[in-house]
């Protein structure tokens, strides 16, 4: 016997009871007895060990009733103590089975006494219960149950669990978002890859131990080394375990295939490499959830809060100045002067319009260099500013954060010129326009009935400044008013010159700027045009026949429309981004000078102090801007003037064209007055507004933005990999492949060494080889890190 069973072993022998026969009949013993071989004995045990007895197997037997009676037992002598000396270490034994422990004492049949026996010292706790069976396959080991109702509960919870967290970091900041989502993917990737490396260990254990049984029945060498073993077992859940894993069976005999073929043909390389699939799914689970889950940014304009900064929005007085030296200029007619080639207009800012009360709105956009500290608009009037290319400076590289996906910006309101205008026709009357008096001038007269109607469009009275209608003052030469005019009904006429050019312009300021608060003014529009390239046109009056080239009879039809223009202050919000251009974002409403918007749920508040200086004004002021109100006025007429066929008298042109609801070289229909005002505005506002901000100082309000953050699941997405997730936990559940020669499961866990070496499944070289007590850990390993192992049962 060895010495690893002796504390086993009681240290004192009790004989035989006395008091039972010596005899015992035969049928008083079990049935899986044989009784004429059994023969109780003692083992010896050396004379250098101390002396050991025999287990005591069965107690002394209590007597018993049958039907009231007590029953007598047999006094044949018979042993109570078996031997396990013959049966401990012999391989050749054949297999244990623990129901030949379960023997029946009772004479009569007595199932009730023999239950009641308790078990045998070998099993303290009960007998061995039967291997669980696998529902549907042999080869493959019984599934836990346990573990697959954990995983599957993980996948079920993963969802709802994971949008609790995009709940939480739902409108916060980008940063908030990204490590709230980050915690809650890590989380929940954490769990149902921890799940499914607990799955997939057992693939691991049994490929371990498949080949310590492959390698045990190689004749030569045979077994594992032991720093192998500790190697698997170290980390069990490791890819790099498993890959050497795959390298130890190519290199090892036993595992081949061909030398394996007669007990066991199942792929372990497949298994393997099922569990190295486990462990990438397990390892990518959070930055695959991360990908799922889709974070997106909204910038949002706030209100509460803001600082006054200064934007280049005024005339300063030496903008002033330099448009009152170009006054002459504009007013002559021999230049038909433009304060920026019109090779260069299309670097203009572009026009903006808003909708207010049933109004459009016209504006000029802001440029970036109003924004800039050392900055300016178009209205200084120099070649380096009012000339678009001069803006075009050097760009700097712009190095921007990769880890922002979004930069906020800043939203400013201050006060900005806009127009507004109302256009109606002439009445027609043959009378209202003169298409060619004795003098050759053309004349319209403008009914007062007409005018009125403008203003009363904008609810602005009638000026008292328009005078009764004076024709000694519009009538050229010996000109006369047409006899079926009254002029009494006409508030305003004007003369043409007969020269060829498609549409021309009169215009009769109301208001210079004196009072602050902008400009008005009565625009004329007079189109005349041949009828040889007007096929489709309309007209309020036609001249005279005029023969063309080749002698057939043309005319020169007449139409005219008024309009009101207004230029005013509003205040207009300017979205200055980072990642491009200014831009008009919201018009508040009519105003010279910012104010606050406070409601019930929003109260602004300024975050720093008022800014002062001696050059920055708070109010958009036109009371000195006469000049520069004129340089741009006529720096607009003399754009759209230059649109003209100069070849040929009378010809259309793309403008002439726009005013109508035509389109093409021959395309003039009628002019319409929406039209005109249309084109009108946005000739003004491309060409005039700019002109209207220099280089003074403004004060503007700058609101920063916020950059709020939100986050979605994509739920078709992650539907498939959470399938996906629970069809590999379903797979490692109910295919673990059972060991080769139907041993037992064996993993690595403390248990399965025990059964390994204290019941001698694992053998070794030679025991215990070099090891004592309290040594280090490494020198253990380096004491028996080469000594082989075999796993030995009866088949080897």
């Amino acid at each position: 016997m060895r010495d690893s069973l002796r504390p086993c072993i009681p240290s004192t022998f009790e004989g035989p009871d006395p008091t039972l026969p010596t005899n015992p009949p035969s049928t008083t013993w079990p049935r899986s007895f044989d009784q004429e071989q059994y023969t109780p004995n003692t083992p010896n045990f050396p004379d250098d060990r101390e002396t050991a007895t025999a287990i005591p197997l069965l107690p002394n037997r209590p007597a018993f009733k049958k039907n009231g009676t007590n029953i007598k037992m047999p006094k044949e002598p018979r042993a109570q103590y078996l031997s396990l000396s013959d049966a401990l270490y012999d391989d050749t034994q054949p297999e244990f089975d623990p129901k030949h422990l379960h023997y029946d004492t009772s004479p009569f049949g007595d199932q009730s006494f023999s239950k009641s026996l308790p078990s045998p010292a070998l099993f303290p706790r009960g007998l061995p219960k039967p291997s669980a069976k696998h529902p549907f396959a042999q080869g493959f080991e019984a599934p836990n149950w346990t573990q697959l109702l954990i995983h599957l509960g993980l996948c079920l919870v993963a969802y709802p669990l994971l949008m609790i967290f995009i709940v939480i970091a739902r409108a916060r900041s980008l940063f908030w978002t990204r490590f709230i989502v980050g915690m809650g993917c890590g989380m929940v990737g954490f769990c149902l890859g921890l799940s499914l490396l607990q799955l997939g260990k057992k693939f691991m254990e049994a490929a371990t131990w498949a080949t310590v049984i492959h390698q045990s029945r190689v004749v030569d060498e045979p077994g594992v080394k032991l720093k192998d073993l500790a190697a698997n077992s170290a980390d069990p859940t490791s890819a790099w375990t498993a890959l050497r894993l795959l390298w130890y069976r190519y290199m090892y005999t036993g595992t081949s295939r061909s030398f394996r073929q007669q007990y066991d043909r199942r792929p372990w390389s497949l298994f393997l490499a099922f569990f190295l699939l486990l462990v990438g799914v397990a390892a990518s689970l959070p930055f695959v959830l991360g990908r799922i889950v889709i974070i997106s940014t909204t910038v949002i304009h706030q209100r509460e809060q803001y600082t006054e900064v200064p934007v280049k929005g005024a005339s300063s007085d030496t903008d002033i100045a330099s448009a009152t030296l170009l006054r002459p200029t504009f007013e002559g007619f021999v230049a038909t002067w433009t304060l920026a080639p019109f090779s260069e207009h299309g670097g203009l800012p572009p026009v903006v319009t808003f909708d207010y009360q049933g109004d459009t709105i016209y504006f000029s956009e802001v440029i970036l260099s109003q924004l800039l500290p050392n900055g300016s608009g178009f209205g200084t009037f120099e070649s380096t500013t009012t000339m678009p290319v001069a803006q075009q400076k050097e760009q700097k590289e712009i190095k921007v954060d990769a880890a922002k996906t979004v930069d906020p910006g800043w939203t400013l309101r201050f006060p900005r010129w806009g127009i507004r205008m109302h256009c109606a026709k002439i009445p027609p009357g043959p009378s209202n326009i003169l298409a060619l008096s004795p003098s050759n001038f053309t004349y319209i007269f403008t009914p007062r009935e007409t005018l009125r109607s403008l203003f009363d469009s904008f609810d602005k009275e009638y000026p008292s400044i328009l005078k009764p209608f004076n024709a000694t003052a519009v009538m050229q030469g010996n000109d006369t008013l047409p006899p079926d005019l009254n002029p009494n009904d006409l508030a305003l006429g004007g003369h043409f010159y007969s020269n060829g050019v498609a549409h021309s312009f009169r215009s009769m300021p109301l208001t210079m700027g004196q009072e602050g608060q902008g400009w008005s003014s009565i625009e004329h529009v007079l189109v005349r045009l041949n009828t040889t390239y007007t096929p489709d046109g309309k007209f309020e009056q036609f001249g005279s026949s005029v023969l063309d080239q080749n002698g057939n009879a043309t005319f020169v039809g007449y139409d005219a429309a008024v309009c009101l223009e207004l230029f005013e202050p509003w205040i207009v919000e300017v979205l200055n981004s980072t990642t491009g251009l200014p831009r008009s974002i919201e018009l508040i409403g009519p105003g010279s000078e910012i104010y606050d918007l406070n409601t019930q749920r929003i109260t602004e508040k300024m975050l720093a102090s008022p800014l002062v200086g001696p050059n920055i004004t708070r109010q958009l002021n036109s009371s000195k801007m006469a000049d520069v109100y004129l340089a741009g006025h006529d720096n607009s007429i003399n754009h759209m003037l230059k649109d003209n066929g100069r070849d040929s008298w009378y010809v259309p042109s793309p403008t002439v064209v726009g005013y109508t609801d035509g389109d093409g070289p021959m395309g003039y229909t009628e002019l319409s007055a929406s039209r005109f005002a249309h084109a009108r505005s946005m000739a003004d506002a491309s060409n005039l507004l700019p002109y209207l901000a220099g280089s003074g100082d403004l004060v503007a309000r700058c609101y920063p933005d916020r950059v709020l953050s939100s986050a979605h699941i994509h739920p078709l997405q992650m539907s498939i990999y959470l399938l996906l997730v629970l069809t590999l936990g379903l797979l490692a559940v109910f295919f673990v492949p059972k060991l080769p020669l139907d041993i037992p499961h064996r993993g690595f866990e403390l248990y399965s060494w025990m059964a390994a070496f204290h019941a001698d499944e694992l053998v070794g070289e030679g025991r215990h080889s070099g090891i004592t007590r309290n040594m280090e850990l490494d020198e253990i390993a380096y004491q028996m890190g080469d000594l082989r192992f075999r796993y030995v049962n009866n088949s080897n």
